[in-house]
C-alpha cells in the first residue's frame, strides 16, 4: 500500500506544481507586457516632445533670420533677442510642464494596473 501511495504522490506532485505554477508565470507575463506598453508609451512622447522642441527652435531661428534682413538701431536689436529669450524660455517651460504632466499620468496608470491587480 505505501509503495502505491508513494507512486501516486510522485504522479500527481508536477502537475499540482503545474497548476500553482502557471497562474503566477501568467501573472508575471502580463505585468511584463504592461510595463513594455507603458515604457513604450513613455519613449513616444518623449520622440514626440523633442520633435516639437526641434520645430520650435526652428521656428525661433526662422524668426530671427528673418528679423536680421531689416536694418535696425542697437536698441531694436537687443529688444528683438530679449523678445525671443522669452519666447525661448515660454516654450521651455511649457515643454516641461507637458513632460511633467505625461510623467504623471503614466506613473498614475501604472500605479493604478498595480493596485487593481492586487
Amino acid at each position: 500500500m505505501q509503495t502505491q501511495l508513494k507512486k501516486i504522490t510522485f504522479a500527481v506532485l508536477p502537475l499540482a506544481g503545474l497548476l500553482v505554477t502557471a497562474p503566477v508565470a501568467y501573472a508575471h507575463d502580463e505585468h511584463n507586457a504592461v510595463h513594455r506598453g507603458l515604457n513604450a508609451e513613455h519613449q513616444a512622447t518623449h520622440e514626440d516632445l523633442n520633435a516639437e522642441h526641434r520645430a520650435e527652435h526652428r521656428d525661433l531661428n526662422a524668426e530671427h533670420r528673418a528679423a536680421h534682413t531689416e536694418p535696425m538701431t542697437k536698441r531694436q536689436h537687443r529688444r528683438l533677442h530679449r523678445g525671443l529669450k522669452k519666447e525661448h524660455r515660454a516654450q521651455h517651460k511649457d515643454l516641461n510642464a507637458e513632460h511633467r504632466s505625461e510623467h504623471r499620468d503614466l506613473n498614475a496608470e501604472h500605479q493604478d494596473y498595480h493596485e487593481f491587480n492586487n
